[in-house]
């Protein structure tokens, strides 16, 4: 199928003098007009599907296909092409030629389940047509000459660019520094990195089944580009130095470009780095001094802080070991007193009694965190302060004090505080209910904070602290209800 289209069109420098579209594999036909000024025809081609190839040729295109042409980065016959910018599957393909009355185009696509209309664009250029430098060097920014310059026929590509005509973009990298960066699909990454050594690896993070890279030595022209046909799959460690060593030539080059190619439908993100064995062992020894130093100067803080911090701990723990014991002596002598003065004979069997052993208080009346116990049971949230050493249990500042241990009649205080009461009295802070060896290991587990279980669950007392319905005094009438006081003088003669 052939397209005849005829254009009048004046020389305008910064906008393109021709907009068009091709079908792909339909060959189309444009007439120009000979003006002048006009010494050259930059044609540039935008798609939107991969694999796609444009022609562009003096002559009848109409029964060429794709396999008729031998591909090469100096085409043999009359049609013209940016090999380049195929391999490097670009958005862009770019093309110039002398200026020609009536031009040919056709357009090749692989992929025939999707093929998309190519969108085209013609300048006029006043500039002769260079072999060696297509659009000035200047790839595709047309107009404006930007990165590169044309010398003897040749383009020197400045940094950040490289190709047959300066048309892709580079990133330099470093050894041993990591780079990360997205990929998009089926595209090209490039980085330039200049070596002194060929002892070198390609490190990479990602496990990706698709994932390529192919690297090229520079040189001018930038003939040879990094393409799928010579590409390797990119492994979490790839050694490139033999490889590099194929490459290298009599001419001695210091720089590679290196591309990274995303063969997925998807786009990833890729974390790499060059790793040079030879500038790590040459910097290996004053990293460790730099490393020895460091590790010396933390090491010795944290010794410095971890001393400090332990010698805070312990006087915080005398302190309040100190503060527990002097509220018992209170506590005891005020008991001792009250009772003394009621009944002399029960003072004299209280000042001879002892409390239970420092194993059996572990064993039975073992801490938990505050917070754990109020969430099981609401009711003893009315305990907000020890009664013992009369300080804070709800808004505890140190860990210590966070730490606490319900009694059998339900009761809550500080665990070092109930601890060293207990090893001298067999009765509640609190409320002065008797205990005995006997009671409590009937009763134990009492609490069980984990599975919020209790026993003697017909106790209204409890089921008071269940459901967060204050009523202290009822704690003590509940418990001389279960155990009668001639029982209790029993026991503790027994005992």
């Amino acid at each position: 199928m052939i397209i005849y289209t005829t254009i009048f069109l004046y020389f305008v420098q910064t906008l393109a003098n021709y907009y068009g579209t091709a079908q792909p594999d339909i060959q189309q036909i444009i007439k120009l007009n000979f003006t002048q000024k006009v010494n050259s025809l930059i044609i540039k081609f935008y798609k939107r599907e991969n694999d796609v190839l444009c022609l562009v040729s003096p002559n009848d295109l109409d029964q060429t296909k794709l396999s008729d042409i031998d591909l090469t980065y100096n085409p043999k016959g009359f049609e013209v092409y940016d090999y380049q910018s195929y391999q490097a599957n670009s958005e862009n393909q770019l093309i110039q030629i002398v200026y020609m009355a009536m031009i040919y185009m056709k357009c090749f696509q692989l992929n025939q389940n999707q093929q998309q209309p190519i969108s085209i664009e013609i300048y006029y250029s006043e500039n002769q047509f260079v072999q060696g430098c297509i659009n000035d060097c200047n790839g595709y920014n047309y107009p404006e000459i930007i990165d590169s310059i044309c010398v003897s026929q040749q383009c020197h590509c400045l940094e950040g660019t490289f190709g047959q005509y300066c048309q892709f973009q580079s990133v330099q990298i470093s050894s041993n520094i990591l780079t990360t960066f997205t990929l998009d699909a089926h595209k090209w990454k490039y980085f330039q990195y200049q070596f002194s050594s060929s002892d070198i690896n390609l490190f990479c993070q990602n496990q990706e089944e698709e994932l390529y890279y192919s690297f090229v030595l520079k040189q001018n022209p930038q003939l040879n580009i990094p393409n799928l046909k010579e590409s390797q799959k990119l492994m979490s460690l790839n050694n490139i130095q033999q490889e590099l060593k194929k490459k290298q030539t009599n001419v001695y080059v210091d720089i590679i470009y290196i591309g990274l190619y995303n063969n997925q439908s998807k786009s990833i993100n890729i974390q790499f780095k060059i790793i040079n064995t030879e500038i790590e062992e040459e910097s290996t020894f004053e990293k460790n001094k730099i490393v020895i130093i460091v590790t010396g100067c933390v090491v010795g803080s944290l010794l410095l802080f971890a001393f400090g911090l332990s010698a805070l701990k312990s006087r915080q723990q005398r302190q309040f070991q100190q503060q527990i014991q002097e509220a018992i002596r209170r506590n005891l002598n005020q008991v001792h007193n009250m009772e003394q003065a009621q009944s002399p004979e029960r003072q004299l069997v209280q000042t001879n009694h002892k409390g239970f052993s420092l194993r059996f208080i572990k064993d039975h009346f073992k801490g938990h965190a505050y917070e754990k116990i109020i969430k099981a049971y609401p009711g003893l949230s009315q305990f907000e302060e020890c009664v013992v050493c009369l300080e804070q249990m709800k808004k505890a500042t140190t860990k210590q004090q966070k730490i606490c241990s319900v009694t059998p009649c339900f009761h809550i205080f500080h665990c070092m505080c109930l601890e060293e009461w207990l090893l001298r009295q067999k009765n509640c802070p609190f409320c002065r209910t008797e205990y005995t060896r006997k009671k409590i290991i009937k009763d134990y587990p009492w609490l069980e904070v984990n599975t919020i279980r209790v026993n003697n669950t017909d106790s209204t007392y409890l089921s008071r602290m269940k459901n967060n319905q204050e009523n202290i005094n009822e704690s003590q009438i509940e418990f001389v209800k279960q155990q009668p006081s001639e029982q209790l003088q029993s026991n503790q003669i027994e005992e």
